[in-house]
């Protein structure tokens, strides 16, 4: 019972009131988590160009909205869902230009983003996307080794590899391989 009022008190709350909340409040990190992961599969679907593709760009935009949820600044006048999304968008073109991939979509990219951010969602659905995701992160923190955990936390926190490498005192490189496992397992999870 507990939960699902917890559950209410976030449903309540905007946007920029859970991105302050949520380096405290973890509950308030998974609510913008679960208000933004449709979000997240629309842009990553739009710049796929096949289904194993959309499933490393779905991390990558996890990752990216993490990084946003830990680095938006309400005191700069913009909406966290703008913020966010350009994020997301930012990072899947970068990981696209990087792969050598197909040019990324610029024409249709901006008619996804307005249903998704403002469809209402059901207290069922919240709730089992909440599991979903606390069941993720268990299963990252169980799967990831010490450094592994180490190095996605200070990336996810909004650290570039570089900072990351002098923080943690080990080469850019070993950030990079801890990265890419990372991504791997969370790969094997999510299958």
């Amino acid at each position: 019972m507990e939960e699902l009022d917890s559950i209410n008190v976030y449903s309540g709350m905007s946007d920029e009131e859970l991105a302050d909340r949520a380096a405290a409040d973890k509950l308030a990190c998974e609510a913008l988590l679960l208000r933004y992961t449709k979000l997240i599969f629309i842009k990553a679907a739009v710049y796929s160009a096949s289904e194993s593709d959309r499933d490393d760009l779905c991390q990558e935009g996890l990752m990216a909205l993490l990084k946003a949820i830990t680095s938006y600044d309400k005191g700069r006048n913009a909406k966290f869902s703008t913020f966010a999304e350009v994020c997301v968008v930012n990072r899947l073109r970068s990981v696209c230009a990087r792969a050598a991939k197909a040019p990324a979509v610029c024409e249709s990219i901006d008619d996804f983003g307005e249903e998704v951010l403002s469809e209402s969602e059901t207290p069922e659905s919240i709730y089992m996307n909440k599991e979903f995701f606390s069941e993720l992160r268990s299963a990252v923190e169980n799967a990831l080794s010490g450094t592994e955990r180490r190095v996605f936390d200070t990336v996810i926190r909004g650290a570039s590899y570089r900072e990351t490498a002098e923080k943690l005192g080990i080469s850019e490189k070993s950030v990079d391989n801890a990265m890419q496992r990372a991504r791997r397992k969370i790969r094997v999870y999510l299958k």
